[in-house]
């Protein structure tokens, strides 16, 4: 039976890259919720607690000035794992649940990682962008810095519902309902928030996420990888703080080599039928044993 400790390391041990971004933003969460609690119970006059909580935060929250993030660089990579409110960070975590595992099932692990990271970049600086060239936005801004992990989930459900539009969700009183609905709906309630000055800062995060994730698919499905820079980044950086086995172990194959090229060819022309498949009837028409072999082969690839 696995512990606390080990149901938490998991998703790093097995690659999982949404159990990954789930387990930070959650132990952010946690750990915020727990010193703001400390605060008040230490005596703190109210406007003192606050104070101290705020000059914290704004040291992991992106400033909403250039200059200032001159000083704070990091904070356009942080500000994508804080949030203050439950209910910010449950609809958050909710949405990447769901609709990164839509995107990892058509994608891979890898990719949903990429994006989430690409997609909170890209809304920060859009945010940011935003509020030096107009300056109506400065006079609504709600605070002078953002947090959160909309822009990034955000990017992830716009690249899922771009890669397939058809997917049907079985949403809670509405019954079934289409991606790219979904993707429509949140779109436009973030062009409203813009609109009316509603956390506009936020709500253009929220586009620039989501345009990100579009580009992402719609050049993705050209053959273009824009997630490979990152990963392989990602890969140099995992082998250089690695620690090197001291005894080299090799591995044999149990098999003769001819055994083990037949069985390489025969999977081969499996996976060629099935790109057959998906060419003449397209992706839906696989069935979930061909999306499996599809998926594994693709992982393996990379």
């Amino acid at each position: 039976m696995s512990s606390f400790a080990d149901d938490i390391k998991s998703p790093f041990k097995t690659g999982n890259s949404i159990g990954q971004l789930m387990v930070i933003n959650v132990s952010v969460f946690l750990i915020l919720v727990t010193f703001q609690f400390i605060l008040t119970i230490s005596g703190f006059p109210p406007e003192q607690s606050t104070s101290v909580f705020h000059n914290i935060v704004s040291w992991i929250a992106v400033p909403l000035n250039f200059k200032e993030l001159l000083y704070k660089p990091w904070t356009l990579l942080t500000y994508m794992f804080v949030h203050y409110s439950l209910w910010h960070i449950f609809g958050n975590m909710l949405m990447l649940f769901v609709f990164g595992k839509i995107f990892q099932e058509y994608a891979s692990s890898k990719r949903v990682l990429a994006v989430y990271i690409y997609g909170g970049l890209i809304g920060a600086v859009l945010a940011l962008a935003t509020y030096h060239i107009i300056p109506t936005f400065q006079q609504h801004a709600p605070a002078d810095f953002m947090v959160g992990a909309s822009a990034g989930v955000m990017a992830v459900v716009l690249a899922s519902a771009t890669l397939v539009p058809d997917y049907i969700l079985h949403l809670f009183i509405l019954g079934p309902v289409r991606l790219k609905y979904i993707a429509l709906f949140v779109v436009v309630m973030d062009l409203i928030g813009v609109t009316y000055f509603a956390n506009a800062g936020g709500h253009i995060s929220h586009l620039g996420g989501a345009l990100f994730g579009y580009i992402f698919v719609m050049q993705m499905k050209q053959g273009k990888d824009l997630s490979s820079g990152f990963n392989n980044l990602l890969y140099k950086l995992k082998k250089f703080f690695s620690r090197k086995p001291k005894i080299k172990v090799v591995h044999k194959r149990s098999i003769s080599d001819e055994e083990y090229n037949l069985k390489r060819k025969i999977r081969q022309e499996e996976i060629d039928e099935i790109l057959d498949k998906i060419s003449s009837s397209g992706y839906e028409s696989l069935t979930k044993k061909e999306k499996e072999i599809l998926f594994k082969a693709s992982n393996e690839s990379k």
